[in-house]
């Protein structure tokens, strides 16, 4: 005899019915984790990776590490979308680091084209002066004012500390002001 809700036979021992219990209970947690975090991963992979295809790739890998890893608890939300995030983009710096070992091909991939043109001019600009950026500035753009991380936050998802954080993030948002200038012609 099977029992329904777990589908292990009736004369199954306790442990194999508690390895049952957690291992669901692991899967349902994680489930809920990625509801509430996997849109903005996404916006992060993308903004960094700018391939839908290469991001599909990374948050793949990034969320099977993520699952095997997954703690029983995290001490607050912020917590675990720090440790999240930084899997995540660990995996991006990796695709970074194989795609600059690869010859480069001139001009744009075709998929980058077609997300151009769907795209309104304006954003096009902030994502081609944001992708100009260099990777440690760009990293902290993208977690403190897309994902909405604290400078606390973003610091343990990148591994340094505070003040080198709001040092980036000052430069960075000094070189998109001068390059968005620029594109549009503008003088002040």
């Amino acid at each position: 005899m099977v029992d329904d809700v777990w589908g292990l036979a009736a004369g199954s021992s306790a442990f194999e019915r508690v390895r049952t219990l957690e291992a669901v209970s692991a899967r349902r947690r994680f489930e809920a984790l990625l509801d509430r975090h996997g849109p903005r991963l996404r916006g992060v992979a993308f903004a960094m990776l700018a391939e839908r295809e290469a991001v599909d790739d990374v948050l793949q890998e990034a969320f099977v590490r993520a699952y095997r890893k997954l703690p029983n608890r995290f001490a607050s939300e912020r917590q675990e979308a720090a440790w999240l995030y930084k899997i995540v983009f660990r995996c991006c710096l990796n695709e970074l680091r194989r795609r600059r070992r690869r010859p480069e091909v001139l001009g744009l991939p075709e998929r980058e084209e077609a997300v151009a043109a769907e795209e309104p001019s304006a954003v096009l600009a902030v994502a081609e002066v944001l992708a100009a950026l260099p990777i440690d500035q760009r990293a902290v753009v993208l977690l403190v004012d897309l994902a909405g991380f604290d400078y606390e936050a973003a610091a343990s998802v990148l591994g340094v500390p505070r003040g080198t954080v709001a040092s980036r993030l000052n430069a960075a948002r000094s070189r998109l002001r001068t390059a968005l200038r620029e594109g549009n012609g503008s003088d002040a």
